[in-house]
This record gives structure tokens, sequence and C-alpha cells, in this order.
């Protein structure tokens, strides 16, 4: 019993630093709000959000988003290209997106569809299909380095925007990022097979034009 009595007695205690303790509980929270982001850009990807809200599309065919060719383009205005602002964006009151330049900061992002999820996720852009005539990209950037892209692409015809749109809609089931079962048509959300980002992508068609919305959240370890 000495024995025992001495090691109860003598064996010094460690406590974790207190440095240590609070990046315990900064990884916890960071984890939360993470998951808490997750969970808000999923919910506001299947209602449509930013640039989305009001446009009204006409209901039309193709790829399974919603296509229009009357009226005036809704994806401009006077002649402007519009975008979403960042606090737009879901997950904002999170995330805090912020935008970014694609051409200095990610040059790579400013690929043309079919290519697929920021920061490689969905693989690199393989660049065998045909190029649009012109396209406008938006980068934003998040906490915890989440992504989001805007891409808006004009193509030579209307088939051409077609066949982008299919081709993106193989490119997204590759990734494992699926149509929203009951949600708007051009509404995928899915958590890419390579690097488990959740991802919520917005298609939209008017005419030779089309609109893709990105927002990506990557898990915490």
């Amino acid at each position: 019993m000495a024995d025992i009595e001495e090691l109860l007695t003598d064996t010094p205690l460690r406590l974790a630093p207190a440095a240590a303790i609070r990046a315990r509980g900064d990884r916890r929270r960071t984890r939360r709000r993470t998951a808490v982001a997750a969970v808000a850009v999923a919910a506001a990807g299947a209602m449509g959000f930013g640039v989305w809200a009001g446009l009204g599309l006409p209901e039309g065919s193709g790829g399974g988003t919603e296509v229009a060719s009357t009226g005036p383009n809704p994806f401009m205005s006077d002649g402007v290209v519009q975008t979403p602002d960042p606090s737009e964006l879901p997950g904002n009151e999170v995330l805090h997106w912020k935008g970014v330049d694609p051409a200095t900061d990610f040059p790579l992002e400013t690929a043309p569809l079919p290519q697929v999820g920021l920061d490689t996720a969905c693989g690199l852009w393989s660049g065998d299909a045909d190029k649009p005539e012109q396209q406008f990209t938006n980068i934003y950037t998040g906490r915890n380095d989440a992504r989001a892209r805007y891409r808006v692409s004009q193509y030579a015809t209307r088939a051409a925007a077609e066949t982008a749109v299919k081709d993106l809609d193989t490119a997204l089931a590759d990734c494992g990022v699926e149509k929203a079962e009951g949600e708007p048509d051009g509404t995928y959300t899915g958590v890419a097979r390579g690097t488990a980002a959740q991802l919520v992508v917005t298609v939209k068609s008017w005419g030779a034009w089309v609109a893709v919305q990105e927002t990506q959240v990557v898990p915490v370890q």
C-alpha cells in the first residue's frame, strides 16, 4: 500500500496549458460555425438566392434548368452583366463573403463550363469543351476557406448553350453533386467525392446565355 500511496502522492498531474484548452475550444467553435454555414448554404441554394431573386424567368425546356429566350436578358441591365453582392450570398452572416479579383487571385477559377467546383474540388477543366464567346466571372471568399463563384457565359447559339448545360450536368453528377429533389429545376446539391466539400450549384439559361452560381464550404478537420 505504501508504494501505491507514494505513486498517488508523488505523481504530478499534468494539466493542459490554458492555451491548449483555448485552442481546443476554438476548434470546436470553428467546426460548429462551419456546420451551421454548410446548412445555411444548402438551404439558401435550394430556395434560389442572390442574383436569381426576382428574375421571374418563364418556364422552358432544356437540360433540366430554367430556360427562357423572350423578353429582356435577365442577366444584364443597361448592357451591364449583373452579379451578386457578397452580402446576397448564402450563409453571409457566418461566412462574411468578400469579392476578390479572379484574374490575379484565382486565375484557374475562370475556366468555362462544364468545369465545376472551386479549388479543384471536382477536378480541373480538361479544355476539350467549346468555349463561350464571352464569360464574366466573379469570385468570392469566406471564412474557413469557403468559396463562391458566379459565371455568366454567352455562347454563339442557343444549341451551344444547351450543350454546355448538359455537359455541366454530367460533370456535376461525376463529382457527386445531384439535382435537388423537390426544389426548382437547375438546383444541385451534394458533397464532392474527392474533397468532401459541400456544394450548392444553381444553373439558369436564357437563349444563348448561361449563368451558374456555385457556393462551396470545405469540411473542417
